[in-house]
């Protein structure tokens, strides 16, 4: 390790104290991931060339200069810089308001317990060289993941042949939602909300007023309560896999005007009203058919790969256990019989009696 550069350990090693020292273990303990079961590539945490600068950033230093010494370990400004370039949003704009102190104490407790482990000669271990491993390899899968999907090229006769052949998938619905919110049990009685019975029947007058084709400018103003009853009087669309699977199938099938059954729970209740179903033009959905070309041939990138590779599984090793066959039932328990006589009740020990009156 160079004395005037910061490591490359500890330098990775500060993003997990911006999420809390307690994180660091579960995160050497996640499995490495699938990049080719990932809907689509993640950000990568290299900077960014829109940026937006920290407004608490100190006058421009040149890049060499040392900003952090810890022990032998010294950081420069290009070092810092390049940190804060890898933070997400919520974190630059921490940053933005707390300084850059804060994150620097962060780093120098990254750098110390750094420094204190390889004393202990931690990084020798078999457990941190798997650890170390499976990290590399997932980044590199993640960087090669974003390379491939970089490079794919989708040309406009493949989003129009995807358009014509998944017309349906890309069917969308107009709807508007209502929300009656629930008082939970034991609350205080001005606590907002309405009784389980309240809430059942305040969203059936809201059913069949919809229903029956009132204006839900009029059906809110009827029925809606701040902070406790919610019409949505403009509508909005959802497109397929917005819902949950048993949602996202029912709803698509009810007929313009028609609404959903209650998604009843404990804290509310809530239902849909389809207005509409839309059938875009592929202008409208261009992104997300784009998107959708770029995802299947990514797809096929990574079988072709995995084609060409000579790839082998242990089958008895990864097989799934077999379930335990079913014993006999257990006898049924004997009926107690009533006793004939009284059996006395038995005493603590002389030592517990209980204080005499």
């Amino acid at each position: 390790m160079e004395k005037a550069k910061v490591s490359q350990m500890g330098l990775a090693l500060i993003l997990f104290f911006t999420t809390g020292l307690a994180t660091t273990r579960n995160y050497a303990q996640q499995p490495p991931t699938a990049p080719g079961q990932a809907s689509a590539p993640s950000a990568p945490a290299t900077p960014s060339a829109n940026a937006t600068p920290d407004p608490t950033s100190p006058p421009a230093v040149p890049p060499d200069k040392v900003v952090i010494k810890v022990g032998d370990t010294q950081v420069t400004a290009a070092d810092f810089d390049f940190l804060l370039h890898t933070l997400n949003t919520q974190e630059q704009k921490n940053v933005a308001t707390q300084g850059r102190q804060p994150l620097a104490e962060q780093y120098i407790l990254t750098l110390l317990l750094e420094q204190q482990g390889l004393r202990d000669h931690l990084d020798s271990t078999s457990e941190f060289r798997r650890q170390e491993m499976i990290e590399r390899a997932q980044r590199l899968a993640q960087a090669e993941y974003e390379k491939m999907a970089r490079d794919i090229q989708v040309t406009p006769q493949e989003t129009s042949q995807y358009y014509t052949a998944h017309t349906a998938e890309l069917e969308q619905l107009a709807v508007r939602q209502v929300g009656i919110r629930k008082k939970t049990a034991g609350a205080k009685a001005d606590a907002p909300g309405l009784s389980p019975e309240e809430a059942k029947a305040r969203a059936e007058q809201i059913r069949k007023a919809l229903i029956a084709g009132t204006d839900p400018k009029q059906v809110a103003k009827d029925f809606a309560v701040p902070s406790v009853v919610f019409v949505e009087t403009q509508e909005r669309n959802i497109q397929h896999g917005q819902l949950p699977a048993d949602w996202d199938q029912t709803l698509f099938k009810l007929k313009d005007g028609e609404v959903s059954e209650n998604l009843d729970t404990p804290q509310s209740i809530a239902f849909l009203q389809v207005v509409r179903h839309v059938h875009p033009e592929l202008k409208d959905v261009q992104q997300t058919v784009e998107q959708e070309v770029r995802q299947e041939k990514l797809k096929a990138k990574i079988a072709e790969l995995k084609n060409g590779t000579n790839v082998w599984t242990d089958q008895d090793y990864f097989k799934m256990p077999e379930k335990p066959a079913a014993g006999p039932a257990p006898p049924p328990a004997p009926t107690p019989k009533s006793p004939t006589t009284v059996q006395p009740t038995p005493k603590p020990p002389g030592d517990q009696q209980p204080p005499k009156k």
